[in-house]
């Protein structure tokens, strides 16, 4: 006799086997959710960080007529991308 999981949509052998996929498949779908949960707050955060940024460059601006900075990128890893992201509404 074969079992049929509405889960994982695949027939197994046993109901023993069946359980087990069942188990494995509903916690890989639950850590997925988790992990996506986190990077969407990471991602919230990144925003929140950007438009302040924004805004205190405005202020800046404002007050001081320029804002002039090096960045040194030490390393390899860190990107930048999300900080020129914010000059977007000054060059278009």
């Amino acid at each position: 006799m074969k079992y049929f999981s509405e889960i994982t949509k695949e027939l197994y052998d046993s109901k023993d086997d069946l359980v087990k996929a069942e188990v494995k498949a509903t916690k890989a779908k639950s850590d997925r959710a988790q992990k996506a949960k986190e990077v969407t707050e990471l991602i919230k955060k990144a925003r929140e960080a950007a438009e302040a940024a924004n805004k205190a460059l405005n202020e800046f601006v404002k007050e001081y007529g320029s804002f002039k900075t090096t960045i040194k990128n030490e390393n390899a890893d860190v990107n930048f991308g999300s900080f020129w992201d914010i000059f977007d509404k000054f060059m278009f």
